[in-house]
């Protein structure tokens, strides 16, 4: 006979039902750490002795597979997709005077910042990423963690943009292209 394991878990289909945390089953979602998912079921585990209703997710084409209890899908900032007005603001705020670096604050303090902009989930605040980032695209000397958050911003805005406005992701890197630069300028050959 099986010693019983607090940390095991077994996993067995649910009964169906209608509302999945607010989803349905093929709902496009956002999660703010790893962009665009879908739904696609649900199921309950035994954790501790307790059960637990749990939604599944997709992200990234199904490489990432997240299963959430029902309770905390909220919580972990997993959102339906932003609307046309949302999607509309955030390229609106990509036209608007960057914010340039405060005087007397590091690097790694304004990073932190503009991470928690970019694991915030909105559109918005990610395109804020984009444009306070975009007036240094072309310059060689920029250091590889600001090319890196500004690389994310840009694919999590592309993405909700091409998923909301049923685009491929280039023509939305296009969209945004046209309000700030999103790629550095080729360096000449030297003759």
């Amino acid at each position: 006979m099986p010693k019983p394991d607090a940390a095991r878990t077994a996993t067995q289909p649910a009964a169906k039902s209608k509302d999945l945390a607010g989803f349905a089953v093929g709902d496009a979602v956002m999660h703010p750490a790893h962009g665009v998912g879908r739904v696609t079921g649900e199921s309950t585990a035994t954790v501790g002795g307790e059960t637990l209703e749990l939604v599944h997710f997709a992200f990234g084409e199904g490489r990432l597979l997240l299963r959430v209890p029902r309770a905390k899908v909220s919580v972990n900032g997993i959102r339906r997709l932003a609307g046309g007005a949302l999607i509309g603001e955030a390229l609106d705020v990509l036209t608007t005077t960057p914010r340039g670096a405060v005087r007397g604050i590091t690097w790694a303090r304004r990073a932190a910042e503009l991470q928690a902009k970019l694991n915030s989930g909105d559109p918005r605040k990610v395109a804020e990423v984009l444009r306070d980032l975009g007036r240094n695209v072309n310059n060689p000397e920029r250091s590889f963690s600001e090319r890196q958050i500004f690389e994310a911003a840009l694919e999590r805005l592309a993405v909700e943009i091409a998923a909301v406005e049923n685009i491929t992701r280039d023509e939305a890197v296009g969209k945004i292209a046209q309000r700030i630069p999103v790629a550095p300028t080729p360096v000449a050959a030297a003759a």
